[in-house]
């Protein structure tokens, strides 16, 4: 019985003195936040056709802070409810605790209806409106989602857009 105890313990003291300080296990260190890629994406519902415009500026701001943006020179047919457009993509800080968006487009657009092609007037104030950015941060985008049936407004042989729109993350 002496045997098998004294065996158990020295086996015990080798494992125990073969360990180094290098053999520990490896903890991995806190992760550090990063910024997020995020997207801004506009989306037409509720259109009787195309109606196709482009964005002419994007002003962006992250907690009052002017952001750069790029804006891609496209079309974009908002009476496509299939597709949200993107129209830029920025990295939202960690900190970041509110974004503001600022777009407008250009004077001019397209909408058909019923076979026919007719000038849409877009001339009116830019869309703008004010993100949390934790909201932003669930989803990676903003999707300014437009009601193209309430946001036309007819004179005579004008039509207006006056953007209705919610913003959706």
């Amino acid at each position: 019985m002496k045997k098998c105890i004294g065996l158990a313990l020295a086996l015990t003291i080798a494992a125990c003195g073969k360990a180094k300080d290098d053999e520990a296990p490896l903890i991995d260190p806190p992760e550090t936040p990063t910024s997020q890629t995020v997207a801004v994406r506009l989306l037409g519902v509720n259109a009787a056709g195309p109606v196709r415009v482009q964005v002419s500026t994007l002003e962006l701001t992250v907690d009052g802070n002017p952001f750069p943006a790029r804006i891609g020179g496209s079309e974009i047919d908002l009476g496509n409810d299939q597709n949200a457009w993107a129209v830029t993509t920025f990295d939202l800080p960690v900190d970041a605790r509110k974004v503001a968006i600022r777009l407008k487009f250009q004077s001019e657009g397209i909408i058909e209806r019923n076979g026919k092609s007719q000038l849409l007037d877009l001339s009116g104030p830019p869309i703008s409106l004010i993100a949390d950015a934790a909201q932003i941060r669930t989803r990676n985008k903003v999707v300014v989602e437009f009601d193209i049936a309430r946001s036309l407004v007819e004179r005579g042989e004008q039509v207006f857009m006056f953007p209705e729109f919610i913003v959706r993350y």
